[in-house]
């Protein structure tokens, strides 16, 4: 298991961490000398409790509604239609059953981060107006 340092790329390109004293003394765990590999991504953020209110409180449950599905089962519809998808093949997947060319599993929605949760929730809000007739509020219009 390996520690999580947070940081910011100032104006002039360098690190500058939020715990600088706690990442100099992890260094210090090291030989002197030794290589190391260091990775830098860019900060996600996941889905706000705000975005998931909306989700399950007014797009999930105005389907539900309008179809008399269970919230449940309109969830996992919409994560079929819209969530992106996990590609595997029996090459790269050994317990697909012989045969099957391609399994196809929807992301769950829970490791969406904000951007992606929104894109999402919209490709809901579309697909629900343009097949069921149905206008979702956006996200401002409504509480809950």
């Amino acid at each position: 298991m390996n520690p999580i340092f947070l940081a910011t790329i100032s104006d002039q390109h360098k690190l500058l961490f939020d715990k600088p004293e706690q990442f100099k003394q992890y260094l210090h765990t090291f030989p002197s000398g030794k290589r190391v590999e260091l990775t830098v991504e860019k900060l996600k953020h996941p889905r706000s409790n705000n975005q998931n209110a909306y989700y399950w409180g007014c797009v999930v449950k105005l389907i539900a509604q309008h179809t008399g599905h269970d919230p449940e089962m309109v969830h996992e519809l919409l994560k079929q239609l819209h969530a992106p998808k996990w590609h595997f093949t029996n090459v790269r997947l050994h317990l697909a059953a012989p045969g099957l060319p391609e399994a196809v599993i929807p992301t769950s929605t829970t490791r969406l981060d904000t951007i992606a949760f929104t894109e999402y929730t919209e490709k809901c809000r579309v697909w629900a107006c343009e097949f069921l007739g149905l206008q979702i509020p956006l996200p401002g219009e409504v509480t809950v």
